[in-house]
């Protein structure tokens, strides 16, 4: 099955309690450009018996995502990367600005994203959700423009971890046959547009 597209980059905030993994406050990063996800292993670890090799281990070590988009939405970056905003007025108008300054934490996210593919003659979308996962500062880089416009966009890079769950999951996926199948598989996993829950009285 070749892979043909990727879209949709949604990010929630990660919670966990007593093993229990949960997700709030979600939303589109922006529109999806590239997508890179390198995994790390364990180096072979073998176990020995009558002169040959019984049983191996090589667990997942960690990763690191990085995902490309038409451009980082503020709304996105200010939860991505733990921001403060601050109101400013230029002139007559009123400007919401991010700051980036010794508090700003980047707090743990759960990822989806999908992959569109086409395998004899059909389509299929892959939604892969990387369940903990903690971006860093992207660089800033642009290049003036000249007579042929030169689309620059924006990368941003986090480490991904294992979740805290009782098996320590780091990724779901699900193949489906449409991109709002899809779509919705994500949301409902990292439960983007559910109703908060009630606070506990």
């Amino acid at each position: 099955m070749a892979t043909i597209g990727v879209s949709k980059p949604y990010y929630a905030l990660y919670q966990s309690e007593g093993g229990t993994v949960s997700y709030q406050g979600g939303g589109l990063m922006g529109r999806a450009v590239e997508l890179s996800a390198s995994i790390e292993a364990g180096e072979e670890n073998n176990l020995y018996a009558d002169n040959m090799v019984v049983e191996s281990d090589s667990s997942f070590a960690g990763g690191t995502l990085t995902i490309t988009t038409d451009d980082l939405l503020q709304e996105a970056s200010k939860v991505l990367l733990g921001l403060k905003t601050n109101e400013v007025t230029v002139g007559e108008e009123k400007v919401t600005e991010l700051v980036y300054d010794d508090e700003s934490i980047a707090p743990y996210l759960g990822v989806g994203i999908i992959i569109k593919k086409k395998r004899s003659g059909s389509y299929a979308y892959r939604a892969i959700i990387f369940t903990k996962v903690q971006f860093k500062v992207p660089e800033d880089s642009a290049t003036t423009q000249g007579e042929a416009v030169e689309w620059q966009t924006p990368a941003i890079e986090g480490a991904i971890f294992r979740d805290d769950s009782a098996t320590h999951v780091w990724k779901r996926e699900a193949t489906l046959d449409s991109e709002e199948k899809a779509e919705a598989y994500i949301k409902q996993v990292l439960h983007i547009g559910a109703p908060s829950p009630e606070p506990q009285v």
